[in-house]
């Protein structure tokens, strides 16, 4: 804005020197125009350089001060019309394109305030009165304050349209991303990012020669819950579960849903030993109110992810029917 009316600004200075140059009028105040033109391009100059570091309040007086450099203009070249009255047309475009409502109207007002008051002392030669010139003037400018308005009104709005519309699609965007990758009722990750994860860390493990162990976790009778308690009760028990084992799990750990009851925790970093701690905290959560079964598989450094996880798997099964047995005794 400020860079704007700096361009303004030395255009004004511009048109002073070049009347000056090319007009032969006796009535011209000579000295005046050259102080105008001056304070109009050194303001100018100012405008464009510090444009970067303005405020609010620094365009408001630059405007306030260029509208007061028009309406010397006019004043020391002794005409009611010309190129200084145009810059008012100039000035009234930048203000209805830039500028709050309320600002518009201020400074709209003074535009018509000084330029009555230079109109009103200089020589009318062509019969026209002062008053008259400064209605029709006034009229003119008003009218293009609103029309500007208007435009520049409908298109911000058209703008804040396509803004929303934007936001609202990358939203969408993230929320499938999110999708893609995250089990929707635990908002854990899902098979498909397991995937990706594991085969990461076993890269990593790779060329790190860093432990890499795999979890397997199921939560036991599931089935025998949701017949007895219903599905929309074993889902809150699934999410119950997963916030817990997600909370127990260290920060650079994984833990994703693979589907029904069956859960899988990626470990990187984590000998065996440390793993099977891992597991005995999990297993120890009695806020359930029901028990796991939980399978560790280390990484042998040659298996596939497939491999590794189907190891886990069958460690975790084996707990499970070592879990059934124990309790099938106690019964």
């Amino acid at each position: 804005m400020l860079r704007m009316l700096g361009v303004l600004l030395v255009c004004g200075a511009l048109v002073a020197g070049v009347g000056l140059l090319l007009s032969a009028r006796l009535e011209i105040d000579t000295v005046g125009l050259w102080v105008v033109g001056g304070i109009a391009l050194t303001a100018g100059g100012a405008s464009l350089l510090y444009a970067r570091h303005a405020r609010p309040w620094t365009v408001h007086t630059v405007f306030a001060a260029g509208t007061a450099l028009v309406c010397l203009g006019i004043y020391f070249s002794g005409t009611a019309t010309g190129a200084y009255s145009l810059l008012f047309v100039w000035l009234v475009v930048i203000a209805a394109s830039f500028f709050t409502p309320q600002a518009i109207a201020v400074h709209v007002l003074w535009i018509l305030v000084s330029s009555g008051v230079a109109l009103a002392l200089v020589e009318q030669a062509d019969g026209v009165s002062a008053f008259v010139r400064w209605w029709v003037g006034s009229l003119l400018l008003i009218v293009a304050a609103t029309a500007m308005s208007r435009i520049v009104a409908g298109r911000r709005a058209v703008e804040d349209q396509l803004r929303r519309e934007i936001q609202e699609k990358e939203g969408l965007q993230r929320e499938l991303e999110h999708l893609a990758h995250h089990d929707p009722l635990t908002g854990l990750a899902n098979r498909r990012r397991l995937e990706q994860e594991l085969w990461r860390e076993l890269s990593r493990a790779e060329r790190s020669r860093e432990p890499l162990c795999v979890v397997a976790l199921d939560l036991d009778d599931l089935k025998s819950y949701n017949d007895t308690h219903r599905h929309a009760a074993g889902d809150r028990l699934l999410k119950q579960a997963a916030s817990n084992w997600m909370r127990a799990l260290r920060g650079t750990d994984l833990i994703a849903r693979m589907g029904g009851d069956e859960f899988v925790a990626v470990l990187p970093d984590c000998p065996h030993e440390e793993a099977d701690q891992v597991v005995a905290r999990l297993r120890q959560d009695e806020s359930l109110g029901r028990t796991c079964s939980a399978g560790v598989a280390c990484w042998d450094g040659r298996e596939s992810a497939d491999e590794l996880l189907r190891r886990a798997d069958d460690a975790m099964y084996a707990t499970k029917l070592v879990n059934q047995r124990n309790g099938n005794r106690a019964a």
